[in-house]
């Protein structure tokens, strides 16, 4: 789930930016969706990039036109590049996905899943418009702006093998990273009250309420699956909710999960995107005193459980929002 309504296209003015890094991510975005260029947007599972994808493409002098979103990994790999660029076959005829949207924006997403002969003829499509159908010789041209989104490390992908190098380089020029809900503190409960509102329409009730507790707890959350988590969460609770009020029993949150767990056995860098080692150990620390704070809300005690003096802890604790 994204933070708009089913069949509506949003602009930037519908993105819930309160926090200081989605400030600056829209900031840039505006700038970035006036461009014809092909645009990458990085981010987690949940952060919504197509969200993010929409508003370039309604930002842009697209917005009269086609936006037609394509999931890569759900493309039969036996009739992807039919999908893509059409086929020829006898007197038959089919245009892909990219002809269909002429003038218009394409958005690729996940578009590490495409198989590395999809990628070359991509890279070509993207370098200047040309594609040819299966079964034909003769070149066409689409005028569309590409938009791909990618939840792991392309780079990454690069040195497995698994994405193509020069691909790679002619989508990291315009890049924009969507960072995840537990560094997006003040837009936690903008989004639950937005949130709030449209289940309670889907599910024709009076909006429920919910505690200082419970918000504190929404902020505190490491949020594993992000802004999409966030709104199953709330559906779940507002589903549950009795004389129209949340709890955090109804939310059926996992307490031990996080993104950035050391014991999970599929260990994957997959995870860290292009995080600096600083930036992995700053995330993983918050959510571990954040865990801990709730079992130890006071500074004095939790630093005495940790091992570390209270200065240190109190210090800590403001720094990353937790606590009062």
């Amino acid at each position: 789930m994204t933070e708009n309504a089913p069949h509506f296209m949003p602009t930037f003015a519908d993105i819930v930016a309160y926090s200081d890094k989605m400030h600056a991510l829209l900031d840039t975005a505006q700038k970035f969706a006036l461009l014809n260029a092909p645009l990458l947007i990085q981010g987690e599972t949940g952060t919504g990039k197509d969200l993010l994808a929409k508003a370039c493409h309604q930002h842009s002098e697209r917005r009269a036109h086609k936006f037609i979103a394509v999931n890569c990994a759900g493309l039969p790999s036996e009739d992807a590049e039919s999908e893509m660029f059409g086929q020829a076959k006898g007197d038959k005829t089919s245009i892909g996905f990219f002809e269909y949207a002429e003038g218009g924006t394409v958005l690729l997403d996940g578009v590490a899943e495409l198989s590395l002969p999809l990628q070359a003829k991509l890279l070509r499509f993207l370098t200047d418009g040309t594609f040819r159908r299966v079964g034909e010789e003769q070149e066409h041209y689409a005028d569309v702006r590409v938009i791909c989104t990618t939840q792991q490390s392309l780079q990454y992908a690069v040195q497995q093998g698994k994405f193509r190098d020069d691909l790679f380089h002619r989508l990291n020029v315009l890049t924009l990273d969507m960072p995840p809900l537990r560094e997006r503190q003040p837009d936690i409960q903008p989004l639950t009250e937005l949130f709030i509102r449209q289940i309670s329409q889907k599910l024709a009730i009076l909006p429920p309420q919910f505690t200082p507790e419970l918000m504190a707890y929404l902020q505190h959350y490491p949020w594993p699956g992000n802004v999409r988590e966030l709104y199953n969460a709330l559906y779940r609770a507002c589903s549950l909710a009795e004389h129209q009020q949340l709890t955090i029993q109804g939310l059926n949150l996992v307490e031990n999960s996080a993104p950035l767990s050391m014991e999970r056995q599929s260990f994957s860098l997959d995870l860290f995107a292009q995080k600096t080692l600083e930036q992995i150990m700053a995330d993983y620390e918050q959510q571990v005193l954040s865990a801990f704070y709730k079992k130890y809300p006071s500074t004095r005690k939790l630093a005495q459980r940790l091992g570390v003096s209270h200065t240190a802890i109190a210090n800590k604790l403001k720094a990353y929002g937790i606590g009062k």
